[in-house]
């Protein structure tokens, strides 16, 4: 089975038909969605797919098939494709979970680490009482 594969990097501004985005080229594989395709060293990331799957709406992306930790960001970081995840405040507050990347399907564990910091402003004073040296 083949599949025509379309760049929709641009989503959104040609409207919803993959169609209508830039023509790739075709590919010899059966894809799903949640997979890395590997064409001539390059990584595409489908984002939709057709339900015969004869055409796929992709992204390139800078894939890392050994990839190396993501450590102390704001966000959960995939460490195969790159992609950040904008709700990472929603994930388990558990010290360590696994996570599924929402656009290549990679595994990834993460570690969430909490920083609590205090200010404080002045209210009342204390009692002063007044002494001297005997």
């Amino acid at each position: 089975m083949s599949t025509k594969l379309y760049d929709i990097s641009d989503w959104c501004k040609r409207g919803p038909e993959v169609k209508n985005y830039p023509y790739i080229g075709e590919i010899d594989a059966s894809i799903n969605l949640f997979e890395a395709i590997c064409i001539d060293g390059d990584y595409y990331i489908p984002g939709v797919l057709s339900a015969d799957k004869t055409y796929a709406g992709v992204r390139k992306v800078d894939f890392e098939p050994e990839p190396s930790d993501k450590e102390y960001e704001n966000n959960l970081i995939c460490p195969f494709c790159g992609c950040v995840d904008s709700d990472s405040w929603e994930l388990s507050s558990d010290c360590e979970e696994e996570h599924e990347c929402s656009r290549c399907g990679g595994v990834m564990s993460y570690e969430r680490i909490v920083t609590v910091e205090y200010s404080s402003s002045p209210v009342k004073p204390p009692v002063v009482v007044e002494a001297s040296w005997k």
